[in-house]
């Protein structure tokens, strides 16, 4: 367990792909507060200056987070899907979503990693988007994960929870440390408690989490 003012939080393995805004702002404060977090990422460039400490966006504060976590051992950058994937008990996915021709978000860098995490998971893990998604979108994660894990022979149990980020550039750190709320949605106890468990120190004068169903968070 991991002691914090006001109580003691478990601390957890956890995984996040995508090294970009969201990415970089999760790993790095869930990391100060305990968790050992490793961020992956398929740029080889980015990978390696995150390895060397250079942070490629401006975030006030994100810089020195990033190198304390990092000197620590709690926060570890890799392109190696298979290794993040087998590192995590919880693996958010943070990967962009940008605006298709019709306007709409283009979720497939999220299904993406659906795919590859069924494709090298080998014990029950929590999947939590944390990418800007559609409604509907953590069921086609599901369908994805379902599948490949079918197309394997893979019987092992998943969850899909829906937690979506409300960070302001430039005070994306207070918004994370200091939260108005943290919207969770999850479709049982357990990946409910899981997250309750990840976010406790930010929780500890007043309950800021807001659970409801899946559908209802996107």
């Amino acid at each position: 367990p991991w002691r914090f003012r006001g109580g003691i939080h478990t601390r957890m393995k956890l995984t996040i792909f995508g090294s970009g805004y969201v990415g970089l702002v999760t790993g790095a404060c869930l990391a100060d507060i305990g968790h050992t977090v490793m961020c992956v990422d398929k740029d080889e460039a980015k990978v390696a200056a995150l390895q060397r400490g250079e942070v490629p966006i401006f975030e006030p504060g994100l810089d020195d987070k990033i190198a304390a976590n990092a000197k620590a051992g709690r926060l570890t950058f890799t392109t190696d899907a298979q290794k993040g994937i087998q590192h995590g008990k919880v693996i958010f996915i943070a990967v962009g979503t940008p605006p298709d021709e019709d306007g709409s978000a283009d979720i497939s860098a999220v299904l993406a990693v659906a795919k590859t995490i069924a494709i090298y998971m080998t014990d029950r893990k929590l999947v939590v988007n944390k990418s800007t998604v559609p409604v509907g979108s953590a069921d086609q994660v599901r369908d994805v994960l379902s599948q490949t894990l079918k197309a394997q022979n893979k019987d092992i149990a998943f969850d899909v929870a829906s937690n979506p980020e409300f960070l302001k550039e430039g005070n994306a750190i207070e918004d994370f440390e200091k939260p108005d709320r943290i919207v969770v949605g999850t479709s049982g106890h357990e990946a409910s408690e899981l997250l309750r468990e990840i976010y406790a120190p930010f929780n500890r004068r007043s309950n800021r989490m807001v659970e409801m169903d899946v559908r209802s968070a996107e």
